[in-house]
């Protein structure tokens, strides 16, 4: 009778083990809901207690344009495979390592899309968590510089580097600051860009670098002989889909080479 209800006892522990194992959960940890263009969270797999078991696993990256199509590599893990990193849990863990980091950073591209992060589990003691979704926003350009160049004495000419998450612009604005005494003292130039934008977004040739850009737009002008430069200074300014750049950036004070 004694031996029977020792292994009765032994059942029942084992039951209520079984069940403090079943209440463990599995999360993504460390990424907001509403990601940022060109930056880089980091992504963790955490428990809620410890591991029953050792075991490991993987996170999916998938990534879909906003504006449909794919973008290759707008989206991706940071270190070995663009699209999957394999994790491991130890038993009695509750955080995943990627390697021996505690997380994986994510890069974030520059377009406007779902980033949509799967996770798959060895052990079927763990159940996988739901997938996690990270929304880029479309928003309103960013000039990461303007840069006046390939002066001569009829033109010149203004690059401009930037992104624009929604893969689309409608005008550039340029604000000249004109030489002492001249009337008026500043100009404002509105350039078009619908057409070339397009054109330029629609072309597989522009995937590979999401929505990042750089253009040159060149201007002519008639000034007195052995003029060169026919401004003080320039700022620009862009317009998409979503709205205009701000603040306005300020060109570069010294002239340099065309980008």
């Amino acid at each position: 009778m004694i031996a029977r209800r020792v292994l009765l006892l032994a059942v029942l522990m084992t039951a209520a083990c079984a069940s403090a194992w079943g209440q463990v959960t599995v999360a993504i940890t460390g990424l907001p809901p509403i990601g940022v263009a060109a930056t880089q969270p980091s992504a963790a797999v955490t428990l809620s207690g410890p591991s029953p078991v050792a075991t490991t696993g993987t996170l999916t990256l998938a990534f879909t344009p906003a504006g449909g199509g794919t973008q290759a590599f707008d989206a991706k893990f940071a270190s070995g495979s663009p699209y999957t990193a394999g994790f491991s849990i130890a038993a009695r863990s509750t955080q995943a390592l990627f390697g021996t980091a505690p997380s994986i950073p994510v890069m974030i591209g520059t377009v406007a899309g779902t980033i949509t992060i799967t996770t798959s589990i060895q052990s079927s003691t763990l159940t996988p968590p739901a997938p996690f979704v990270m929304t880029v926003n479309p928003t309103v350009p960013v000039i990461t510089s303007v840069i006046p160049c390939a002066i001569t004495l009829s033109g010149f000419s203004i690059s401009v580097t930037g992104r624009s998450t929604p893969r689309n612009m409608t005008s550039a604005l340029f604000h000249f600051t004109l030489p002492t005494n001249t009337q008026p003292p500043t100009l404002d130039v509105t350039v078009p860009l619908t057409a070339a934008f397009a054109g330029w977004y629609s072309n597989s040739n522009s995937n590979a670098f999401g929505s990042t850009f750089k253009m040159t737009v060149q201007f002519s002008f008639t000034g007195p002989p052995g003029t060169t430069v026919p401004f003080v200074a320039v700022t620009g300014s862009l317009t998409n889909s979503i709205g205009t750049s701000n603040p306005p950036v300020e060109g570069q004070s010294s002239l340099a080479t065309c980008p």
